[in-house]
Parts: structure tokens; sequence; C-alpha cells
């Protein structure tokens, strides 16, 4: 417990710092427990891992979403090459309805990454998603991840995401989710 990691929230689209954030570990037991904020005022949605590394509640989307069985941020092998799928399902905070999602993830190489608060020796994670979402107008909703994982700090120095879909009626329209990518700006 005690461990924190804080973080820039970017645009993807136009490097716009959006948020500041803080993640603190606060519980070990019978999860672990990760406390969010942005700022001194705003309490952001909990993290949960059954252990670390498998998250069963994950607010880094638009919707909270508490998995059935735990998904990894990194797979169990950290070896380059390494690959890992797992489906489960997941519900959103106050709502029974199951959602189901594929993961697909892959250890792709070390990578030198250079952040505004220092360089890092990381392992690139690649993560290719496909998921039921809560906006039933949505189809083929695809989602990419990619995390710079430091294993001396214990989690991520970096992590983008974005996704795009269809909408039913109209196999034209091409959504896009929001493109984001943190970087870690301090860690204890």
């Amino acid at each position: 417990m005690g461990h924190s990691w804080t973080y820039q929230k970017f645009n993807g689209y136009n490097s716009q710092l959006l948020a500041t954030k803080r993640e603190e570990v606060v519980a070990l037991e019978p999860r672990i427990v990760l406390r969010r904020t942005a700022g001194p005022q705003q309490t952001l949605p909990e993290e949960q891992h059954l252990q670390w590394g498998q998250v069963l509640r994950d607010p880094t989307w638009d919707f909270v979403q508490n998995y059935e069985s735990p998904l990894p941020i990194w797979p169990p092998s950290l070896a380059v090459g390494t690959t890992n799928a797992i489906s489960t399902h997941y519900r959103l905070d106050n709502f029974s309805f199951r959602f189901w999602i594929h993961v697909q993830t892959t250890v792709k190489a070390w990578e030198k990454i250079y952040l505004p608060h220092g360089q890092f020796d990381a392992l690139r994670i690649e993560k290719f998603i496909r998921l039921q979402h809560y906006d039933i107008s949505r189809i083929n909703s695809i989602r990419k991840e990619i995390v710079w994982l430091v294993p001396e700090i214990g989690r991520w120095a970096a992590r983008e995401v974005w996704g795009e879909y269809l909408i039913i009626g109209d196999r034209s329209y091409q959504g896009r989710e929001d493109h984001v990518r943190w970087e870690l700006t301090a860690w204890t």
C-alpha cells in the first residue's frame, strides 16, 4: 500500500492537456484498490485488481467496466512475442445487463520511451479489443490500446487508447471514440 502514480492525460488527436490524475493503492485485500483523483476536489471511479495487473474494475473507458473474469493489463508472461486472448463479460455500475468483451494482448518489444519527466526502458504491450457497447446503436466496436509497462515502477509509464465503431443502419458511418494518452509525471 502507499504506492502512487501521477499521470497527465492528453488528447491523442491534438496533444491538448486534458487532466492530471493521481492513482494510489489504498487496499490490498480482498482486492487491490486504487483510489483515483483529478485535482484536490474531484474523486474518480476506483480501479480494482484481483491480483496486481489483473483488472476487475476498469475506469479507463467511457463507462466503468466490471469484469466477470479479470482482464490483464499485461499478460502473465512478459516475454517478447507472447500473445494472450481472453473472452469474458462485463457489467456497468448499477446496470444488470451482461456485455461481452474479447481482448487479444501481444507483448511487442522492449523500447526506450522519453517523457517530459524522464526516460524509461519499457515493455510495449498492444491490445486489440472487440466488445458489445452499452449504446445499442453501436456495432462492431473495436478498441486499441498500447501500454508501456515499466517493471521498476510497478505500473505503466505511458498508455494510449482509442476506438472506432459503426452505427446500426448506416454502415458507412465510422464513429471514433476519444483518443487519449497518459504519461507518467511522478510515482512513489
